[in-house]
């Protein structure tokens, strides 16, 4: 990164995937949902990765599920609309989405249920309660069928009652089809299972577990296997192999009125009775989630780089915005996308302007929160960034990374590629003078302008490795797998807390200076403590949690307390704590697991909390 990096005029890139994108007015353009019903709440997802697609051809809309969401694309007017958590949908991750006969809008959560879309904003089918989906179809006359692990149903209305149900045949199917007779066909991990109202009955009489797929056409049932693609004549039972000669697993089929079209080793071509006709055009080297067929000459396919559309060749049909596209690509590549995994968060605060930090399971991500523009920090691009830590300067920035070590990041310099500590890092924290680091090698502190090793993981007094650290105005606390320990700077002296935290497994830790005494913030799998040296109490709210970030905002003397089980706001009020408590089912918040939290403050004196979560960034607004 140059001093270039930080100008606010860029009219198009210079060079480099560090800059951000214009978006051209050819382009595929954002329609922005009017209402929805957490407004407090925005999630930044990548909507790239693609777990099941849908076609409306009556309203010409393509219906996408994926790790971020749901993304509509209106064809004919090259536009789409983005869907998330804020939306009503609980949580981001989505993993499959159905058009009914009637036009309305299915969408299976991951953990969460069903949902549906109402006037731009999705609502829970309460009628299955939490249930979890594991795959979508629909009859010849459009109704819904929900496969799960608790059995089959049926649904025609949101506000009515599954009108079919199907008992459960032990494992959840991966694909099922309907027959114009309400026969539903089915494949799991044992095998293809037929139901034609007097119960399951198994196609073979051994166990199949290489069966991903299926597909019902006219009297062929189609399955998509390990090693290739078979029909089944349902009129003689007899199995044909389809002669691809390509191999590899089929991984999606959608039927048409002359056979299916398949996705098999990476190829996608159109299987008839008579054999495989592949579309002109390379493998593809992504894979290949779901088809949407359109006739027999057209298909959608759905991969984890994005969408495709399928004709005589293969294209790129992408939103072309951020995240999902994040940086130049080169001619052979796909373009960058944030990765929904986010584990670290840091604000930087300069003169005019902040910068949001974030550290994902695949690269380093900068939003500019003035202009909104992103960047990715391409000489990071693959790395498994940890945490992220702003010196008290707001001119540097430290990025921890297991696979990279600890990189320098400033406005002067142009950014090196060495580590300047090649171990794997894991943690990182600025205290009132120094700024501390954690790995797998031991404790690193700053001072000097060099980074030096204080403590080796020899020198350990437990048998564990380090997780969190935070330093106050004096001591230094550092979490390990197996123990809270305490470190004295001035002296080298490092000791064992006492009691249940010398025991527990720390994996956060928030130090607080006070007028008096410095108070710490200890997060373990068992519950969150508060206490100093040689007093600890457990905070009774959020016992039993285990805890995974935390954040105090000044301002509002509040302690934020992410977990595996959502969000939680702390205020201490008479003696105990007013609690706020922001899940899926009640917030826009991206997922249940919370994997960091910064804080920032707006043009208008409002706060931001960010969130990074396992799903995307979520930011909840406080005015």
């Amino acid at each position: 990164m140059n001093s270039q990096d930080y100008r606010l005029d860029l009219p198009v890139p210079i060079g480099g995937e560090d800059l951000p994108i214009p978006v051209a007015d050819a382009g595929p353009q954002e329609e922005k949902v009017g209402d929805k019903p957490h407004l407090e709440w925005l999630n930044w997802a990548s909507q790239r990765h693609i777990r099941d697609l849908t076609l409306d051809a009556v309203q010409e809309e393509l219906w996408l599920a994926t790790g971020g969401g749901v993304l509509r694309w209106r064809l004919q007017e090259n536009r789409f609309t983005r869907y998330a958590s804020e939306h009503g949908l609980p949580g981001n991750s989505v993993v499959a989405v159905a058009v009914d006969g009637l036009g309305q809008v299915w969408a299976a959560s991951e953990h969460f249920g069903l949902s549906y879309l109402n006037n731009e904003s999705w609502y829970p089918y309460r009628l299955l309660g939490d249930i979890t989906v594991s795959c979508f179809t629909l009859d010849y006359t459009g109704r819904l069928w929900v496969g799960t692990a608790s059995g089959i149903y049926g649904i025609n209305h949101p506000d009515e009652k599954p009108t079919v149900e199907r008992s459960p045949i032990g494992h959840p199917p991966r694909a099922m089809a309907i027959a114009n007779d309400d026969t539903i066909w089915l494949c799991n991990a044992q095998g293809v299972y037929c139901d034609s109202g007097s119960g399951w009955e198994q196609l073979s009489d051994r166990v199949q577990p290489d069966i991903l797929t299926l597909a019902l056409q006219g009297n062929n049932l189609w399955l998509g296997m390990f090693k290739g693609l078979v029909r089944i004549d349902l009129t003689t039972g007899k199995p044909h192999p389809i002669d691809s000669t390509i191999g590899g697993e089929v991984t999606a089929m959608a039927a048409t009125e002359q056979g299916v079209w398949a996705a098999c080793g990476g190829w996608v071509g159109l299987a008839t009775e008579t054999g495989w006709t592949p579309l002109r055009d390379k493998r593809l080297n992504t894979p290949i989630t779901s088809l949407a067929a359109v006739n027999n000459q057209q298909v959608w396919i759905g991969t984890h780089d994005g969408l495709r559309r399928g004709e005589e060749g293969i294209q790129w049909h992408l939103t072309d915005t951020p995240p999902d596209v994040i940086g130049l690509p080169s001619r052979d590549q796909s373009p960058a996308t944030l990765s929904n995994l986010v584990q670290a968060l840091s604000v930087q605060r300069l003169a005019e302007r902040s910068i949001l930090w974030i550290g994902t399971a695949h690269g380093l991500f900068r939003l500019d929160l003035f202009t909104q523009s992103w960047r990715r920090y391409g000489w990071l691009k693959t790395q498994d960034i940890r945490a992220i830590v702003t010196h008290s300067d707001q001119e540097t920035v430290w990025v921890a990374s297991w696979s990279s070590g600890l990189q320098k990041i400033t406005q002067q310099a142009e950014p090196d590629a060495t580590p300047t500590i090649a171990q794997p890092m894991l943690g990182l924290t600025a205290g009132v003078s120094q700024c501390w680091a954690i790995g797998l090698e031991g404790l690193y502190r700053y001072q000097n302008s060099t980074w030096v090793q204080v403590i080796s993981v020899q020198e350990l007094p437990v048998r564990g490795w380090l997780q969190a650290v935070t330093a106050g105005t004096n001591p230094v606390w550092l979490g390990t797998s197996a123990g809270l320990l305490r470190y004295e700077p001035e002296t080298g002296q490092l000791s064992r807390v006492k009691g249940i935290l010398g025991d527990s497994e720390v994996r956060s830790l928030l130090a607080i200076p006070g007028d008096e005494s410095e108070l710490v913030w200890v997060g373990t799998t068992q519950g969150l403590y508060l206490g100093t040296s040689d007093k600890w109490e457990i905070v009774s709210e959020v016992e039993h949690r285990p805890i995974t970030a935390l954040a105090w905002d000044e301002n509002t003397r509040r302690l934020w307390v992410g977990t595996d089980g959502g969000l939680f706001g702390l205020v201490s009020q008479d003696q105990g704590w007013k609690v706020d408590q922001f899940d899926v089912h009640n917030s826009g918040l991206g997922a249940n697991r919370v994997n960091a939290i910064a804080i920032s403050t707006g043009d208008a004196g409002e706060t931001h909390l960010w969130v990074g979560t396992s799903c995307g960034l979520s930011c909840y607004s406080m005015f």
